[in-house]
């Protein structure tokens, strides 16, 4: 009998959106739709030899692969996986599969995740790419009290402040990537000023988009809006620290669809705390799932959302398709998209 284990299928999709009907009668999948600690992560696969890291939030360094003697695949949605000591699966001889369909030019992932190509979620010509979406989605939803409403709506209340207006307020990016900048447009839409900064960005990138570049206090200075879109390495870990949060103008609002450890979380929560920041919208945490005792989940002043950002249906439907392919394959003895080039196979991303 052959082992499989689907994590974090939180929507509970997995058996749906994948075709499982080509492994063997043997071959028998146990879909795990809640987190599993990491502490427990060894004890509860010891016996798979099949590992399907769906949202990627388990964590398989060095430690967790020795403690796995059975296992001999991993598959990720996606071009590769920096969840994964690479250097340690390969010693093991561990197979690592993905998503990526190069002869479409398609990863089937989303492209948050993997450096900015369009893959089965892409935008339609002259849209924005899913997180994008999201980050406008909670700018509103801070902006306009949106949470707060609602939650004094059905307790039974009604009006309780003022919605903030965005014209002619500034959105300050930390970071204008191919996600960053495709903020621009609807900001100028709305009538807002935009200004960034990251430590690569170049003069030339700000005028193709029609942006101010600025320094990294110029931009704390000037966003009424601070919107997050770096890339998540250990160089760009805590990028935002408590003196970086306090240079933000009172009232700020802060956004954050890119990795959560960017910015210094305890920071955040105090400055979302003491009522300095107007309020944070969030998409993405040091831990995921957020625990069930943190401070965001009952801070009034923030908007909090699963990891969604990057998620659609169709990049679902898409990724789901080829894991299954992807396992199919291997228990055929003919393992597809494996991740073999060096380049492929990044360091693991920091915790």
């Amino acid at each position: 009998m052959t082992k499989i284990a689907i994590l974090d299928d939180y929507i509970g999709i997995a058996l749906e959106y994948g075709d499982w009907s080509a492994l063997p009668a043997d071959a028998e999948i146990t879909v795990y739709r809640e987190a599993i600690a990491p502490e427990r992560l060894v004890e509860e696969l010891a016996t798979y030899e099949i590992v399907v890291i769906t949202q990627q939030r388990a964590r398989f360094p060095r430690a967790v692969l020795e403690g796995l003697p059975r296992l001999k695949l991993l598959v990720c949605n996606g071009r590769t996986s920096n969840v994964v000591d690479h250097e340690a699966r390969t010693e093991r001889g561990i197979l690592l599969c993905g998503t990526a369909d190069t002869s479409q030019g398609d990863t089937g992932q989303s492209a948050a995740g993997q450096g900015g190509r369009r893959g089965a979620d892409g935008p339609a010509p002259g849209g924005l790419p899913a997180p994008s979406e999201m980050a406008w989605a909670l700018i509103f939803a801070v902006a306009k009290r949106i949470g707060i409403e609602d939650r004094a709506i059905r307790a039974g209340g009604w009006q309780t402040g003022f919605p903030v207006p965005l014209a002619g307020k500034t959105l300050g990016l930390l970071g204008a990537g191919r996600l960053g900048g495709a903020m621009v447009p609807v900001a100028r839409a709305l009538g807002m000023d935009v200004v960034a900064w990251s430590q690569h960005l170049t003069g030339e990138r700000c005028a193709e988009l029609g942006i101010t570049r600025v320094t990294k206090d110029e931009l704390l200075a000037a966003a009424d809006v601070l919107g997050v879109f770096l890339v998540f390495s250990e160089r760009t870990r805590n990028t935002l620290r408590g003196d970086d949060l306090a240079k933000l103008k009172p009232g700020a609002i802060v956004v954050n669809i890119s990795r959560g450890p960017i910015v210094e979380e305890r920071a955040l929560i105090e400055s979302l705390r003491s009522g300095r920041l107007a309020g944070a919208g969030l998409d993405v945490y040091d831990r995921e799932p957020l625990p069930p005792d943190h401070p965001f989940r009952v801070l009034d002043n923030v908007v909090v959302t699963p990891h969604i950002g990057y998620i659609t249906e169709r990049l679902f439907r898409t990724a789901w398709a080829r894991m299954a392919e992807d396992v199919a394959a291997y228990l055929a003895g003919a393992p597809i998209r494996v991740v073999t080039d060096p380049a492929d196979c990044p360091p693991m991303a920091p915790q």
